[in-house]
């Protein structure tokens, strides 16, 4: 394989990353406070089982 085709597969490897963490990112955001009370809840009943 050519090092131009290397590249170019490399840029698009690296552009499907960036897409998917955008994608990722607004997901989390859309849904922030309900992901944030989940792990709470969840860290709460983690310290529940421990005592």
């Amino acid at each position: 394989m050519k090092e131009y085709q290397d590249l170019i597969g490399k840029v698009i490897v690296a552009a499907a990353i960036v897409v998917a963490a955008w994608m990722i990112a607004n997901a989390v955001t859309a849904a922030g406070g309900t992901i944030g009370s989940q792990i709470a809840s969840a860290l709460n009943n983690v310290a529940g089982q421990i005592n």
